[in-house]
């Protein structure tokens, strides 16, 4: 059990893969009818939609998070008693939201919302304590995630319309997140695989640019259209700002020369999951057009650059951090 509770990415990412393994089919068989709708929070879609991003994405963003401070920082990894509490809250958070009746709900919104203030706190200990203004940026993004989640909790118990724009404003953390970490490790890993690869070249690869003015214009773009989005701005500027987004998040990934990484799985997946932002912002801003729905646009940031970002981190973190090699 010690081992098991000695890194972050083992107990977390067991947790989120677990939870995905159970929850699809159960929101399948409500959707089709052969089981009732989880309804716990308020209405089967806000229950879909928190459980993907503050359940599934936010054990996974744990275990990725207290598992990469450790060399950001050069402490020793979070383990033990406080990685236990973290993981018990979000256990009982999960188990909860699945009780037929309401009873469970005010303990599970506080297991949920400790599992977040937590995870922000324990990441906020390991950076600060050693003045990595490098990763303030994350630290910022972690916070967000338990006060847009508290956003959602207030406008359920309150029945708001803003309800939905609390989901959507924690799935905007999220793909940020991915923007943000992403953005670091995934030129990082090219150009360190390129520099291994290019040994056995008679030409030598340029190798993926560092952040640069470019890739803050584009974090900038971003931000711009999910604070359009959320403020209910005008269609026209939403439509404008997201396919100008989903450019420059192309051009962006084209910079990073994922192409040349295309026989090792565990660099090129990392480019077809950030390959599906430049999509959703393109297609949310289609849907402004109404030439496309809004849930396409969604499902690509979700179930498309979320999911297998953490498909292809969590598989590679966990070969990393066990001292086996890098290879799929």
């Amino acid at each position: 059990m010690s081992v098991f509770f000695s890194y972050a990415f083992r107990p977390l990412f067991l947790l989120a893969t677990l939870y995905a393994i159970v929850v699809v089919p159960v929101w399948v068989a409500g959707w089709l009818g052969v089981a009732p709708m989880p309804a716990s929070l308020g209405t089967p879609i806000w229950w879909h939609a928190h459980e993907m991003i503050f359940g599934f994405a936010g054990a996974a963003i744990g275990g990725f998070a207290l598992t990469a401070v450790a060399t950001w920082t050069k402490r020793p990894p979070v383990s033990g008693a406080p990685l236990i509490a973290l993981s018990a809250l979000w256990l009982v958070a999960r188990l909860s939201f699945f009780a037929p009746t309401s009873a469970l709900l005010l303990p599970a919104i506080a297991a949920d919302l400790g599992y977040g203030v937590l995870l922000a706190g324990l990441m906020s200990r390991e950076v600060i304590s050693v003045r990595s203004s490098r990763n303030y940026k994350v630290l910022g993004l972690l916070a967000l995630l338990p006060v847009a989640n508290l956003a959602f909790f207030f406008g359920l118990r309150a029945n708001a319309s803003w309800t939905m724009s609390a989901l959507f404003a924690g799935m905007w953390v999220v793909v940020l997140l991915i923007n943000v970490i992403g953005g670091r490790i995934i030129p990082g890993f090219t150009r360190n695989w390129l520099r291994r690869a290019d040994e056995g070249m008679r030409a030598p690869v340029k190798p993926p640019p560092a952040f640069d003015r470019f890739d803050l214009l584009t974090t900038l773009s971003m931000v711009l259209f999910a604070v359009l989005q959320l403020a209910s701005a005008p269609q026209s500027a939403i439509a404008t700002v997201g396919l100008a987004t989903g450019g420059l998040l192309l051009v962006r990934l084209a910079r990073w020369q994922g192409h040349l990484g295309a026989s090792e799985p565990l660099v090129w997946v990392l480019h077809v999951g950030f390959a599906w932002l430049p999509v959703g912002f393109a297609l949310l801003g289609l849907s402004a057009l109404e030439l496309v729905p809004r849930t396409a646009g969604t499902h690509a940031l979700t179930s498309g650059a979320i999911t297998t970002m953490i498909l292809a981190v969590s598989s590679r973190a966990a070969l990393g951090h066990t001292g086996r090699p890098l290879q799929s």
